[in-house]
């Protein structure tokens, strides 16, 4: 069963109609200057109203404090934490220490490295191998992304070469997916699980449920892939 998440909630109402969907998680924006960030206290309200019903919640942070993560960590009850920057194994070496059961999710731009996205992404998946070597990480999410751009682009990359990659973690693919292209993305790659969010809404940090449930109901058909 594919493991899905949806990213960039920023509205209660979005969040509880999400999560009677049968999505497994939500992201929150909880630093950088994304047009979907949300507070702290924000996104706790949300949580709270949505914890019952089994989904969830993945703090999303980039480039932040280690203190700050740690905190917001402990102060929303977040069930995983995305690190979606530059964060060295150091970095993840450190939050880890502070509490051994942080459940971390590694983010990697896939055209990170120059021009050639396929080159980009072999490197910066190579020198990630360290992490999951040091056990520092639960899983990474690989996504497209631009210089300077975190995320959120809405631009897919060649997932078959994700099939090239000896991966010692589950793998979460991300970027541009939505209903027209999950199913491929599924079949071509057969990820643990699948994060999207720019594609889904109506304008940035709004979901638009109907395309919601367009991916879910893609999903479902893939599923038995």
């Amino acid at each position: 069963m594919t493991w899905i998440k949806i990213c960039g909630i920023t509205s209660e109402e979005d969040a509880l109609e999400i999560s009677g969907l049968g999505v497994d998680a939500l992201g929150f924006i909880l630093s950088t200057d994304s047009p979907r960030r949300i507070s702290l206290s924000r996104a706790g309200d949300i949580i709270k109203k949505v914890r019952d019903s089994g989904v969830s919640a993945v703090g999303v942070f980039v480039n932040e404090d280690i203190n700050a993560v740690y905190n917001a960590y402990l102060g929303l009850g977040l069930d995983y934490v995305q690190l979606s920057g530059d964060e060295s194994a150091a970095y993840l070496k450190e939050l880890k220490g502070l509490d051994g059961n942080i459940k971390i999710l590694k983010a990697v731009r896939a055209d990170e490295g120059g021009e050639d996205s396929l080159y980009g992404l072999r490197v910066k998946i190579s020198g990630m191998e360290k992490f999951a070597d040091y056990i520092l990480m639960d899983g990474y999410l690989i996504d497209s992304s631009g210089k300077k751009i975190y995320g959120g682009t809405g631009r897919t990359f060649d997932w078959e070469v994700i099939n090239k990659l000896e991966l010692k973690r589950p793998l979460i693919i991300s970027g541009g997916l939505d209903h027209a292209n999950v199913q491929e993305a599924i079949r071509k790659v057969r990820p643990f699980g699948v994060d999207a969010s720019s594609r889904l809404e109506s304008s940035p940090g709004h979901k638009d449920i109907r395309l919601v449930r367009l991916f879910m109901e893609r999903l479902r058909e893939g599923r038995g892939f």
